[in-house]
Parts: structure tokens; C-alpha cells; sequence
């Protein structure tokens, strides 16, 4: 009980600093994204007992021209591509368990491509067009917080059958399902609002949130494995760190990116 009121306290802390950013203006959820996605940096680099201040340096930059509208549209495409192919690979060596990839320059990479392209994307979710105000962003993590959440509960309360033992312990079947209907249920209320965008977006967006999120969560927790740790870092009671925060949001902003600019395309 106890670990749950700790959880839910530093949880709520952390939603409310987005929710209250967004609402704010942009140039603050910019700022509390990018300190968030900064920090999730520092824990993964540690992770993978990698040093270096280079990527530090580039998200800063990249996250500075975002914010003034001067990322060359080339580069945008070219680090959205590469960014997916590394997810993709990442859930390649989940899947077939496979160790990640450990040479210096392939570090390199994972801290390019895995971080700080997946932050970018986070970032860039703030000026996709069709809903107002950041709310693109806060129906993304809206939708992950609830499968995220409901996960966890079904999975405690009725979880018999692991998702992935070899990985995560505590993952289960039943809280796979329980979080995934409750993403899609949610996702069926949010067709009721007053928005450019087709009905449809919403449920195929859940869809794609509730695998994304989850494989996110998987790939964060065999990069701990492989580092033998519990947790990327302490900063969150109950939580641990701001990587063990953001696998999910990391993972899926890029395909969630991805679908609007699809559909933006389709229209």
C-alpha cells in the first residue's frame, strides 16, 4: 500500500508539471520536456556506461532551432527515419533476445537515435496541427498515462500469465489487455471533441500507443538487465528515474508523430 501512495503522489507530481506547462504556454512545456528528456539522457548514458557530452550539446541545439522553427525539413525526415529504424532494431533484439548492441560508436548511436531523436519527437508533437493549445502532446500522454496506469492495476489485481518473463517479472498478459481496452475506451470519448481531425485518428492512435508503450517499457527494462540495476536512477519515489519515467513517451512519440503526418498526407 504504501509503494502505491509514494507512486501515486511522484506520479501525479510529474503529470501535473506537464499538464500545468502545457496550459502555460508553449515555450514552457517545451522547457519542462526538455529538462525531463535531459535527465532520461544523463540515467541512459549512465546505464549503458557511456560518457559523453556531444548528445548533451545536440538536443540543446536541436531543441533550440525547434523552438525558432529552423530545423531543415531534410534533416526532420532523415532523423525520423533513423530514429524509427533504431526502435525498430531495439525491438528486433527484444524480441529475438539478442543483447543491444555495446561497442562505443554503436552507444553513439543509441544515445542519437534512442534519446535524443525519440526527445526530439516528443518535442516536435507540440506543433502538429489539428487539435490546439499542446493538446496533440497532452492526448498522447494522456493516452499512454492511461495504459500505463491501468496496466499496472489490472496487472496487479488479476496478473497470472507473464509477457515477457525473461525480461520483466511483473509485466502480465492480463495487465497488457486491461491497459490496452481502457487506452482504446478513452480514445473512443476523445472522438467527441471539437477537432480538424478525422474520428478515426483516435482509436488507431490507441492502438499504436498501447504497443508502442509497452515495448518502450520492455526495451527500458532490458537495458536495466543487461545492466544488472532496478532502477536508471532515484530522482522519482516509487518510479525510480526520469528514463524509467519516459520509456514509454520516448518510444511512441515518433510513431505517434508519425500517424498524425500520415494522416495529415491522407487529407
Amino acid at each position: 500500500m504504501r509503494e502505491l501512495v509514494v507512486r501515486s503522489i511522484s506520479g501525479l507530481l510529474y503529470v501535473t508539471l506537464i499538464v500545468f506547462s502545457a496550459y502555460w504556454s508553449n515555450l514552457a512545456l517545451l522547457i519542462v520536456i526538455f529538462v525531463f528528456s535531459g535527465l532520461a539522457l544523463l540515467e541512459f548514458q549512465k546505464l549503458i556506461r557511456y560518457k559523453s557530452p556531444i548528445s548533451f550539446l545536440v538536443f540543446g541545439l536541436l531543441a533550440y532551432q525547434f523552438q525558432r522553427n529552423q530545423v531543415p525539413e531534410s534533416l526532420h525526415h532523415v532523423l525520423l527515419s533513423l530514429t524509427l529504424l533504431t526502435s525498430l532494431y531495439l525491438t528486433y533484439c527484444l524480441i529475438a533476445k539478442k543483447k543491444f548492441p555495446s561497442a562505443p560508436f554503436q552507444k553513439s548511436g543509441l544515445s542519437f537515435f534512442y534519446l535524443v531523436g525519440s526527445a526530439y519527437f516528443i518535442l516536435a508533437t507540440t506543433k502538429l496541427t489539428g487539435l490546439e493549445n499542446n493538446s496533440t502532446t497532452l492526448v498522447m500522454y494522456l493516452l499512454i498515462w492511461t495504459n500505463n496506469s491501468f496496466a499496472y492495476v489490472f496487472g496487479k489485481r488479476w496478473g497470472k500469465t507473464l509477457l515477457f518473463p525473461s525480461i520483466s517479472p511483473k509485466k502480465t498478459w492480463e495487465g497488457f489487455w486491461g491497459g490496452g481496452l481502457s487506452c482504446i475506451l478513452l480514445s473512443l470519448v476523445l472522438m467527441n471533441l471539437d477537432t480538424e481531425l478525422a474520428n478515426w485518428i483516435f482509436p488507431v492512435l490507441a492502438i499504436v500507443i498501447v504497443v508502442t508503450a509497452t515495448l518502450g517499457d520492455l526495451i527500458q527494462s532490458k537495458f536495466k538487465r543487461e545492466a544488472k540495476v532496478k532502477d536508471s536512477g532515484s530522482l522519482i519515489p516509487g518510479h525510480g528515474g526520469f528514463f524509467d519515467r519516459m520509456d514509454s513517451v520516448l518510444y511512441a512519440a515518433p510513431f505517434v508523430y508519425l500517424i498524425f503526418k500520415i494522416t495529415e498526407y491522407v487529407s
